[in-house]
């Protein structure tokens, strides 16, 4: 009997640590009613841009919940693999399956169009990374190429360093190194213009999301099904590894809490965890609020070690507690 048992005390305990802290604030608003297919805070979380279900872009923003932008339909293109806001939050640019275009916020005016292509021909662009200074990009292709181009010389370096989709680009703080990661299971650090890398790390699995400190001290991997590691940026040496007691989690969108021990990351469904990034042990996990079933979490913004904000894929912007999780570690 005691045998029997023992599972079930196991599964009543595990399922009340999640529910112990509340620490949502509840919805703070919705932005529109057609769900949200790309979404991004900008740096300093003042603004938002969204690409909904009807291929409408726009620019919110962030203390009054209302539009300041809105690409016109016709200047859109058929497809929107990604949007991209610059530090300062001047310019746009909205990402194209082989063209980037460049939007002056201040003026609202459409400035330039630029291609890019993979080696093979027939890459269209998986992601696309802004230099802290706006003078570089990143342009990073489904074939595994990565276009390294100087805004102001117009100088484009290509290389094709690895062999499926790159899904991640990350700048340094400084604007000399980024990373790529990739469908392929390779991460690597690279110097902007050498095709050379730093270093590198490989998974079994296509990696699924990738976050780094502000300071570009660290950085926090997973791949697609059991290996979520946080690693040092200086040689790729891992830190610390997640712990948790399910076989495995898909882990979808990853944010560091700046001036805390603190990781937030999200699931393919709708589920928020935080983690103590010094221990790797799961602090919780909770249910965002929804409006329809499967809602995501499709970025997340924290504007102080005590405070994060979510937006989900239905457009709902949901506030949460932080400091709840003071004693929790």
């Amino acid at each position: 009997m005691l045998y029997r048992l023992f599972p079930i005390i196991i599964v009543l305990i595990l399922a009340g640590c999640e529910d112990d802290i509340s620490l949502s604030n509840g919805t703070v608003n919705q932005l529109g009613d057609k769900g949200i297919l790309i979404g991004h805070f900008s740096q300093d979380g003042t603004k938002l841009v969204t690409v909904d279900s009807s291929n409408s872009l726009s620019v919110w923003n962030s203390d009054t919940r209302a539009p300041e932008f809105t690409v016109p339909q016709d200047k859109m293109p058929d497809m929107v693999r990604e949007v991209v806001l610059s530090k300062d939050n001047n310019m746009l640019i909205v990402v194209g399956d082989n063209q980037l275009r460049f939007w002056s916020l201040t003026s609202k005016k459409l400035v330039t169009k630029v291609n890019f292509t993979g080696v093979s021909g027939y890459g269209y662009i998986s992601s696309v990374a802004l230099s802290p200074a706006m003078d570089k990009i990143v342009v990073a292709m489904s074939d595994g190429t990565v276009n390294m181009a100087h805004l102001h010389t117009q100088v484009n370096n290509q290389f094709a360093p690895h062999s499926r989709p790159v899904m991640h680009v990350e700048w340094d703080d400084k604007g000399e190194l980024f990373l790529t990661a990739a469908q392929d299971g390779k991460l690597a650090l690279w110097r902007f213009g050498s095709p050379e890398p730093v270093f590198t790390k490989e998974f079994n699995h296509r990696v699924t999301s990738l976050a780094v400190r502000n300071d570009f001290s660290e950085f926090f991997v997973s791949d697609a099904l059991d290996n979520q590691v946080i690693a040092s940026l200086i040689d790729g040496a891992d830190k610390s590894e997640l712990k948790y007691m399910a076989r495995f989690k898909v882990f979808r969108k990853a944010l560091f809490i700046e001036q805390s021990r603190l990781l937030a990351t999200s699931s393919s469904k709708s589920q928020l965890t935080i983690w103590d990034t010094k221990s790797g042990n799961e602090l919780g996990t909770w249910q965002i609020n929804t409006v329809n079933s499967g809602a995501t979490i499709v970025d997340m913004y924290a504007p102080s070690k005590e405070k994060l904000v979510t937006l989900s894929s239905d457009g709902l912007l949901e506030e949460w507690a932080l400091n709840m999780l003071a004693n929790r570690r």
